[in-house]
């Protein structure tokens, strides 16, 4: 299988690590230029909790990636979706099949409006992956992935992807009910990204917080509320189940959302917390905790610049 990681920072690193290791020729494409020079000269270091291994795997700018792609895997900001889809374009052929593992809401529409419907792949990850240094990425918490055919009953090539992970071992499976794990994901998200994102603190540091927890259950409930409101009938216990395994097994991870706004980046808040509410908003529901949340990250992106 060829594979080309489009958006190479710390998730991207991981899967594509996992993907090599499952048996893939796997090229890693981003343009951080510092990063990329590390990823050539040293390899890839990945630390998990298995160990350390150094990984020898092509990093290049898109426009120095040749060859057709049987999968390429969308790992950049949401916000980035369309560029960067547009800038690999001369590696999408007639076979190929996009994998967009990105957090939040409406990946699924950005990403066939440059494929074909019938090669669209969604899914969700629950790993937690931090970058250390340019050419390393660190990722010490236990999850997996759930993946599936956007628009097609036809599981082939997701089976395939599915293997090649588990090969890798990076727990993968593929989900039927995928759009609900897509909004159970988005509201774990707009909850535990935005906190650590206002606060500056990582999961582990709402464990004992009464302020930060009655946070949690209301925005989490809120959020479950808008998904069944529009139809994605999921249930609130796991997602609490799942903040409470972010607060203890993934204490020190640092959120993306944190990750950005300490980096002085654009967050992905929009597509996120923005998207819950205004899919609540269309339905005729509202999520006072969750905007708020929204409208108080934007203000911390344009303090910024």
């Amino acid at each position: 299988m060829q594979v080309f990681v489009v958006g190479a920072g710390a998730m991207g690193c991981l899967y594509g690590a996992a993907l090599f290791n499952g048996g893939a020729s796997v090229t890693l494409i981003d343009t951080n230029a510092a990063h990329l020079e590390a990823l050539n000269r040293d390899g890839l270091e990945l630390e998990t909790r298995r160990g350390v291994e150094r990984l020898r795997l092509p990093a290049l700018q898109p426009s120095e990636a040749q060859g057709e792609a049987d999968l390429i895997l969308l790992f950049t900001k949401t916000y980035q979706s369309e560029a960067a889809l547009r800038g690999v374009m001369h590696l999408i052929g007639h076979q190929t099949h996009v994998l967009t593992l990105q957090n939040g809401l409406g990946n699924v529409e950005r990403v066939a409006r440059h494929v074909s419907r019938g090669r669209v792949l969604v899914g969700v990850s629950t790993l937690p992956a931090d970058p250390v240094s340019p050419g390393r990425v660190r990722s010490m918490g236990d999850g997996g992935t759930k993946l599936y055919p956007a628009f097609t009953p036809d599981t082939g090539f997701a089976e395939m992807v599915c293997r090649t992970l588990n090969n890798g071992n990076l727990p993968a499976q593929l989900e039927p009910d995928i759009l609900e794990a897509i909004w159970a994901k988005a509201v774990f998200n707009s909850t535990m990204n935005s906190l650590c994102a206002l606060t500056r603190k990582t999961p582990g540091f709402f464990i004992d917080k009464d302020e930060g927890r009655a946070l949690i259950r209301t925005l989490v409930e809120e959020g479950v509320a808008a998904a069944r409101a529009n139809g994605v009938m999921i249930d609130a216990e796991p997602i609490h189940a799942l903040t409470e395994v972010s607060m203890t097994d993934h204490a020190d991870h640092e959120a993306s959302m944190l990750q950005d706004i300490k980096a002085g980046r654009r967050t992905e808040v929009d597509a996120i917390c923005g998207a819950i509410t205004e899919a609540a908003k269309a339905k005729g529901l509202a999520t006072p905790v969750t905007e708020t949340m929204w409208r108080l990250v934007k203000l911390e992106e344009a303090k910024q610049g």
